[in-house]
């Protein structure tokens, strides 16, 4: 055999090895992150889906940031989204915030891979996360139910995913 083509055949398999590896590393990720409940697949609850395709966004090394910043007396919002850092997810929805008006923007929600949104009832403001926008509105709608809230709205969202 020639030097040439062994020095092939030997960077073949090492990427075929490495290949190997990738794949065993990608499922071992999904496994952890989802956990053994949400690992069946036969599991399709709304928190199963969710994290399913939160995993799989995450495990596969693509991070998008989002955050919303809300300011509660004149109702003014700020948010950003499709980040590589948290950062600067944060601070891109605090100058979106100020830019629309908002006289006293508070960073409520930062999230990876996912959907945020505000819900709001006068003082009342809360905040859900999902992988799906609907699911994420309807998580901060309950939680500004739980908090007293009577005529809870969702004044922004927004979704930062693949």
């Amino acid at each position: 055999m020639t030097q040439p083509l062994k020095l092939l055949l030997i960077s073949s398999i090492a990427l075929l090895a490495l290949a190997q590896q990738s794949r065993q590393s990608a499922g071992q990720c999904l496994y952890e992150c989802q956990g053994s409940t949400c690992s069946d697949f036969s599991n399709n609850t709304t928190m199963c889906v969710d994290l399913r395709a939160k995993c799989q966004s995450r495990c596969s090394g693509r991070r998008w940031w989002g955050a919303i910043a809300y300011s509660q007396p004149d109702a003014k919002f700020g948010f950003s989204f499709e980040w590589n850092r948290v950062e600067d997810a944060k601070k891109t929805a605090m100058d979106n915030c100020y830019k629309r008006g908002g006289s006293a923007c508070k960073l409520w929600i930062w999230f990876e891979n996912e959907c945020g949104a505000i819900a709001a009832d006068g003082k009342i403001v809360t905040w859900g996360t999902a992988y799906l926008r609907e699911n994420a509105e309807r998580r901060a709608i309950e939680e500004c139910h739980k908090a007293g809230g009577r005529n809870c709205s969702i004044p922004t969202w927004v979704c930062s995913k693949m």
